[in-house]
C-alpha cells in the first residue's frame, strides 16, 4: 500500500493507480424508457469485496456502495434508492483543472462520495457539486454517472459534461480524447459494438460482463447491472456469468445499515465452496471437493487461477500451493505472472534450487521480463544497482519466508533473503511516503528497526520517507 503525501488518499487511490486495466463501465436507456447501468470490478481477486448498506432516514436515501478488503471506507461505486448509480474507472494522470478555486469537502473523499449517495437524485446535481468541491482521486480517474432519468455523465480532471448519446461506456483512457478509443483499450469496442445493435438491457449488459471481463493478472472480481427504473440488480461473481443473484435495492436497504462480504451471496457456487471448505478444512478435502463438481476445463482453470491470486499472490499461503501445481498442470502455457508466482512459492517454501531452475527457464522464454530477471539474482542475494532502502531482520532465523508488505501491490519482489541468521533486503523505490509491514511466515510483524509507526485504518505500520 503506497501513501500519498497528503495521506488522504487511501486504498482507493492505489487500486485506481495500480490497474489501468481495470474496470468496464457502461449505462444507457432502453426502448421502453428504462435506464440500466453497470460494471465489471476489475482488481486483483480477493474474496474480501463488500456490499455496504445504508438505510433510508428523513432526511436522506438509503444506498448501497461498494469496498475491498475492509467495508465502509475506500468507496469504489454504489447506487441509491433515487435511481442515481456512479463508478468510476482509472485513468493516466491527468491535469486537474481549477483545483486550487475549488475546496475540499468537509470529512474528505469518501464523505463526499456518501453525501451524493444520501442527497443527489440526477446526473446534474452531482456536477453541480463536483463545481464547488474538488476531489484528489480525479487526478487519476474518471466518475461515470447514470441516474433513472436518462441522464448521463462523466466527470474527469479537465472537464465534466452529461453526454447526448443514448448509452455511455468508460473504460480506461480519459473520454475527453475520444480519438483513442479502441486503441487505448480493447474493451470499448467490444462494449460499443454490442450496444449499437442489440441496445441496453439485462441480456446485453450481461453480455458486455462476459465478453469484456478480466481473466489474467488483473481478474473481473464481481459485476453488477442495474435497471435504476426499478431498483432490480443483478450480481455476478468470480467470472460466472451463468448465475447471477438478482436482488433489489428495497430488498438489500430492508437489511438495514450493515456490511457483508458479497462472496456470502454465491456460498452454493463451486468457487466459494471450495475456498470455504480450504478454509475450515484444509487443501486435501478442498481438493477433492473441486474434482466433484463436473465443471469444463475452462472453468477448472478459471476457478483455480482466482484461488491462486487470492491465496498465495494476496496473501502468501504457501499451504494452498497445490492449487498452483493444478493450475500449472492443467495448462500448456503458462502466463508470466504465473510462472513468477510459482517460483516465488517454491523459493519461500525452501525450494530454492527448484526455484531457480524454475525461474531461470521461464527467463528464456522471456529474455524482456525484467521482473523475472530481478527476482531471479534477488533469490542469490544480488541486488540491483541503485537501491535506496535496506532492510535487516533479526531474530527470526527460523523462519521459512519473510515479505515486506505495503511496498507495492501485489508484493512478488519484494522479499527478503536468508543471511545467517538474519534477513535481509534491499530495494530501489521511487521517491515518496510508505507504509509496510512484515509478513513472517504468514503473520504481520512490525519491523523492530523502525520507531516510526503510524496507524492506517486501524492498524500500525512502519512508516518511511525515501527522498531519492
Amino acid at each position: 500500500m503506497r501513501v500519498n503525501k497528503c495521506m488522504f488518499l487511501t486504498l482507493i487511490l492505489l487500486l485506481w493507480i495500480t490497474s489501468l486495466e481495470a474496470c468496464t463501465i457502461f449505462s444507457g436507456k432502453d426502448k421502453k424508457g428504462q435506464v440500466w447501468a453497470g460494471n465489471n470490478e476489475d482488481f486483483y481477486f480477493t474474496f474480501k469485496s463488500y456490499i455496504n448498506v445504508v438505510k433510508t432516514t428523513d432526511s436522506t436515501f438509503g444506498y448501497i456502495y461498494f469496498t475491498h478488503f475492509q467495508p465502509y471506507i475506500n468507496i469504489q461505486g454504489g447506487t441509491n434508492e433515487a435511481g442515481l448509480f456512479f463508478d468510476f474507472n482509472a485513468i493516466r494522470p491527468s491535469e486537474y483543472k481549477g483545483f486550487d478555486k475549488k475546496k475540499d469537502f468537509p470529512g474528505g473523499p469518501d464523505e463526499m462520495l456518501r453525501f451524493i449517495l444520501k442527497k443527489c437524485k440526477t446526473v446534474q446535481e452531482v456536477l453541480d457539486l463536483f463545481k464547488i468541491y474538488r476531489a484528489p482521486y480525479l487526478e487519476t480517474a474518471q466518475m461515470h454517472i447514470a441516474d433513472k432519468y436518462g441522464n448521463l455523465g462523466i466527470i474527469v480532471p479537465d472537464s465534466m459534461w452529461i453526454t447526448k448519446s443514448p448509452y455511455q461506456i468508460s473504460t480506461n483512457y480519459n473520454l475527453c480524447h475520444p480519438d483513442k478509443d479502441g486503441k487505448v483499450c480493447w474493451r470499448f469496442p467490444i462494449a460499443d459494438r454490442i450496444l449499437k445493435t442489440q441496445g441496453p438491457g439485462l441480456e446485453s449488459f450481461r453480455e458486455i460482463c462476459d465478453s469484456t471481463s478480466q481473466r489474467n493478472k488483473i481478474s473481473t472480481i464481481y459485476s453488477n447491472i442495474h435497471n435504476l427504473t426499478t431498483g432490480d440488480i443483478w450480481f455476478y461473481y468470480g467470472l460466472d456469468y451463468k448465475t447471477a443473484f438478482k436482488t433489489n435495492i428495497k430488498d438489500l436497504l430492508k437489511r438495514g445499515n450493515t456490511s457483508f462480504l458479497m462472496h456470502e451471496l454465491f456460498l452454493k457456487e463451486p468457487l466459494v465452496s471450495i475456498y470455504k471448505t480450504y478454509q475450515d478444512h484444509g487443501i486435501i478435502k478442498s481438493l477433492k471437493q473441486m474434482e466433484s463438481y463436473k465443471l469444463s476445463e475452462k472453468r477448472k482453470e478459471e476457478i483455480l487461477k482466482l484461488l491462486t491470486s487470492k491465496l498465495i499472490l494476496l496473501n502468501h499461503d504457501f499451504n494452498s500451493y497445490p492449487f498452483l501445481e493444478r493450475l500449472i498442470r492443467s495448462t500448456k502455457e503458462q502466463d508470466t505472472i504465473t510462472q513468477i508466482i510459482n517460483s516465488t512459492s517454491l523459493f519461500c517454501m525452501g525450494n530454492k534450487k527448484e526455484a531457480l531452475a524454475t525461474l531461470s527457464n521461464s527467463i528464456v522464454k522471456n529474455p524482456n521480463n525484467t521482473t523475472m530477471t530481478y527476482i531471479f539474482n534477488q533469490m542469490q542475494g544480488v541486488f540491483e544497482d541503485g537501491v535506496n532502502v535496506n532492510f535487516e531482520l533479526k531474530g527470526f532465523a527460523a523462519a521459512k519466508y519473510v515479505f515486506v508488505d505495503g511496498l507495492s501491490f501485489p508484493n512478488t519482489k519484494y522479499f527478503l533473503i536468508k543471511d545467517g541468521e538474519n534477513w535481509i533486503g534491499k530495494f530501489k523505490l521511487l521517491p515518496d511516503e510508505y507504509i509496510y509491514i512484515f509478513i513472517i511466515d504468514g503473520k504481520r510483524v512490525l519491523d523492530p528497526n523502525s520507531h516510526d509507526i503510524v496507524n492506517y485504518n486501524g492498524l500500525d505500520f512502519n512508516h518511511i520517507i525515501v527522498k531519492n
